[in-house]
């Protein structure tokens, strides 16, 4: 049932950084008092939990006994919270991907082929951490017009499978304000976007030998 030797095709991987590179480019204006854009602030995102980047946030890193430093707001970060096995997009146990070598000129055709296919619905949470509600209201208008209802990407999964076309929807997202401390502590807006991927993962690749094409002499003299 298992295969004999290690394999490991990096299906989940190559999801979770797709999904993160989907918000790599997202900006912040911060105007000055004649509401003139003053600095224009680029959003870094880091794969990470909530409780893990808000704990970092709150704590200053030391650099050493007398200097200390923040992270500076906004920023991103994601995890990927679940992985479930679609039945409604399984596929029948007898069907496989294959992938012919064209390079060949024999009649002996070659390639890859992969017999197990599992599609998988993975979740994730996107967390979105900025000081002034303004930043976060901006990140939003930059992420909700693109999933409607869905944005699909493309992926290269495996050698069999190099176009892979993988929807995300978007599910719900959330609003909070989260406050430490005295009125001159640090204030966070923290907020929450969860998205659904439909993907799959696969099996092991194996590679296939089949006759393609033969001669036959039908002019036999009895």
């Amino acid at each position: 049932m298992f295969p004999d030797q290690y394999f490991y095709n990096k299906s989940l991987r190559k999801l979770v950084v797709g999904f993160g590179s989907l918000f790599s480019n997202i900006y912040v204006e911060h105007p000055n008092q004649n509401d003139e854009v003053n600095t224009q602030i680029r959003v870094p995102i880091t794969y990470a939990p909530q409780e893990k980047f808000i704990r970092r946030l709150l704590e200053p890193s030391s650099i050493d006994n007398t200097t200390r430093i923040e992270n500076q707001l906004p920023r991103l970060s994601y995890m990927m919270s679940s992985i479930s096995v679609d039945n409604v997009r399984k596929m029948n146990k007898l069907t496989s991907i294959e992938s012919p070598d064209t390079s060949s000129g024999s009649c002996l055709s070659t390639g890859s082929l992969i017999n197990e296919v599992v599609p998988v619905n993975v979740s994730f949470s996107l967390f979105v951490y900025t000081r002034h509600i303004d930043d976060t209201l901006q990140i939003f208008e930059q992420i909700i017009p693109y999933f409607s209802p869905d944005h699909i990407i493309s992926l290269d999964m495996n050698d069999v499978q190099t176009d892979v076309r993988i929807p995300i929807t978007m599910l719900n997202n959330s609003m909070t304000e989260r406050f430490d401390g005295d009125f001159s502590g640090r204030r966070i807006n923290i907020s929450s976007i969860n998205f659904m991927a439909k993907s799959f993962i696969y099996g092991k690749i194996q590679s296939f030998t089949k006759i393609s094409n033969a001669d036959l002499d039908l002019n036999i003299e009895f």
